[in-house]
């Protein structure tokens, strides 16, 4: 958030030196797969995790070892950063987690599985029945070569903007129709009305690595959807491409980005914001909006007014709709020395119970559909508007999320910085991911 917080921090998903310098370690340990462990009996079950989740997988841990006597559950935190990029050597070494954090649209992922380094989770899918339990489009997605490698720990819509309803009545500014703002001119006068009274408008981390590349994935949905179905499996090995990223079903999705930028939609000194600051502005009421996603209710805390959310215009007649990211995914190693435990592990935190507790405490949102947001009352009003809106109107797949590093997010963000620096055009940004992407396939064919 992706990147996506929940956390969401920039998902740094560059196509490193470490990573091919890693290649060769990781095809010699996919050769030798860990023991597959029978039972508890004094073990301990070694997790990686991020500190934002670690209550939900405490949790999941006190069901673990109590259906596992003798088993202790311990826990490896891991950064943003690390679980995208240097993660690949830590997975394939022999003192590998048992469970590690391997985000499906991050590079060790895509290292980790051609080397052959991941155990395959079809008997865990099954036993689960998570490929019902996720349903098609997500289940699909997290699969390489018809083959489940991770298990998805929980989803969330980003894209979405939140408002400060006092500011917004005090600018004498109607709440859009439907939470859609439906129009460049409709999102120019309430910009234009906010700081006649003294707000900033769209507050958004263009130096956080992620949002501004958020922002492109929402655009793309409105403004050129058949496109980016192709964007969105033209990457894979074997894939034959459809669609161009130097025609203007891209580039003008990025157009429209340097077109608000042009018109004060950004608070000032948007472009060197990190997200945090961004979030602050708003929090402040010196910002009179927020670009983020369903978990920032959970992170804000009190603030001295009343807030709500709504959605950008698209760069034609569509709106745009919140983005889904299900790319929180954890991954079994064959290095690991306890794989059938870190199976039952991996199902307990599937479970609805579990499940249900992270939506409850992390703010993220349910990875299985067996757990609907209505069962999470603790979620509040504002989260349950927004999936209520996607499940009567829609929402869209986030092509960053999806993609890999290279080409995607982190591969698109800091250009998009620069076009609304001036230091680069839509143009040019459309032809640079066009040159990576082909040699992304050239690489992985």
């Amino acid at each position: 958030m992706h990147q996506i917080k929940i956390h969401r921090g920039a998902r740094t998903r560059v196509l490193s030196l470490s990573a091919f310098v890693g290649i060769s370690a990781l095809a010699l340990a996919g050769c030798s797969s860990g023991a597959a462990s029978e039972g508890g009996g004094d073990k301990t079950l070694t997790v990686q995790v991020q500190s934002v989740q670690q209550p939900a997988f405490e949790y999941a841990a006190k069901i673990f070892e109590k259906e596992n006597p003798g088993v202790t559950v311990e826990f490896q935190t891991v950064t943003e950063q690390q679980k995208s990029t240097t993660n690949t050597q830590i997975m394939a070494s022999s003192n590998a987690p048992d469970i590690g954090l391997v985000p499906v649209n991050a590079q060790p992922y895509f290292d980790l599985v051609k080397a052959d380094a991941l155990e395959p989770l079809d008997d865990l899918w099954a036993d689960a029945d998570l490929e019902s339990r996720y349903g098609d489009t997500i289940a699909g997605a997290l699969k390489w070569n018809d083959t489940p490698y991770l298990v998805l720990f929980d989803t969330t819509y980003y894209n979405v903007v939140f408002y400060n309803k006092d500011a917004f009545a005090e600018a004498g500014i109607t709440a859009p129709v439907n939470h859609q703002i439906a129009s460049n001119d409709e999102l120019y006068d309430i910009v234009s009305k906010l700081d006649t009274s003294g707000y900033d408008g769209l507050a958004v981390g263009g130096a956080a690595g992620y949002q501004l590349a958020w922002l492109q994935d929402a655009q793309l949905q409105a403004n050129a959807p058949d496109a980016l179905k192709d964007y969105l499996v033209s990457w894979q090995p074997g894939a034959e491409p459809k669609e161009k990223y130097d025609d203007p079903a891209f580039t003008d999705s990025l157009q429209q980005i340097a077109e608000w930028n042009d018109n004060n939609v950004f608070q000032e000194g948007m472009a060197g914001a990190a997200g945090d600051q961004a979030q602050a502005a708003f929090a402040a009421g010196d910002a009179a909006m927020l670009l983020g996603g369903v978990w920032i209710p959970s992170v804000l805390g009190d603030v001295d007014f009343e807030y709500d959310w709504l959605l950008l215009p698209g760069a034609g007649d569509e709106p745009t709709l919140p983005s889904l990211y299900a790319g929180d995914t954890l991954a079994v190693p064959k290095t690991s020395k306890n794989i059938d435990l870190a199976k039952k592990f991996l199902a307990v935190y599937s479970s609805d119970d579990v499940q249900k507790f992270a939506a409850e405490n992390v703010g993220s949102l349910p990875a299985v559909n067996t757990v609907a947001a209505s069962d999470v009352p603790g979620l509040g009003p504002v989260v349950q508007s927004v999936v209520e809106f996607t499940n009567t109107v829609g929402f869209g797949l986030g092509w960053t999320g999806s993609l890999p590093g290279a080409i995607g997010q982190s591969f698109l963000d800091p250009h998009i910085q620069q076009l609304v620096s001036g230091q680069t055009t839509a143009e040019q940004i459309g032809q640079a991911e066009q040159d990576a992407f082909d040699a992304w396939k050239s690489q992985n064919k």
